[in-house]
This record gives C-alpha cells, sequence and structure tokens, in this order.
C-alpha cells in the first residue's frame, strides 16, 4: 500500500510541473504570433507606402499624358495650318512661272 501511496505522490507532485510546461509553451507560441503579428504589420504598411506612391506617379503620368495629347492636337493644328500656306505659296509660285 506504501508503494502506491508513493507512486500517486509522484504523479501527483508532477501535475504543476506539467501545467508549468503547457503555460510555457502557450507563451512561446503567444511569442510567435506576436512576431508573425509585427512582420505583418510592417508588411501592410510598405505594401500602403508603395501604393500610394504608386498612385501619385500614375497621377503624375496621367497628367503628363494629357499635356502631351493637348500639345499634340495643338502642334496638328499648327501643321495643318502650315500646309495650307506652303500649298498656296506654291500654286502662286506655279502661276508665275506659267505667266508669260
Amino acid at each position: 500500500m506504501m508503494r502506491y501511496g508513493l507512486i500517486f505522490a509522484v504523479l501527483f507532485s508532477m501535475m504543476p510541473l506539467a501545467q508549468a510546461k503547457d503555460v510555457s509553451a502557450q507563451q512561446v507560441g503567444l511569442e510567435y504570433a506576436r512576431q508573425n503579428l509585427e512582420t505583418a504589420e510592417a508588411e501592410h504598411k510598405d505594401n500602403l507606402q508603395r501604393l500610394a506612391d504608386s498612385e501619385k506617379r500614375l497621377a503624375e503620368a496621367q497628367k503628363r499624358l494629357a499635356e502631351d495629347k493637348q500639345k499634340t492636337e495643338d502642334s496638328k493644328k499648327v501643321l495643318e495650318g502650315a500646309k495650307v500656306k506652303h500649298q498656296k505659296a506654291q500654286e502662286l509660285l506655279d502661276q508665275a512661272w506659267k505667266k508669260p
């Protein structure tokens, strides 16, 4: 009987040790999860900043595109006007050569 009492006492005394191990494992798990959270937050913050930078560059590029389109339309009008004047000057020169 004493033998069983001793075994029971040893097992009973090991229970707090097992609970301590469980708490320790939970603390390690929490620390690991906290590190993962910090890493995910930092990555998300970086991605938000890159997105904002990209949107800013896109807006600037769209503005330059609109300006370039307007310049192209304006220069096309100038070109068409210059072509008309050139053609008229060519016709006047041709007529001057035809006159006796």
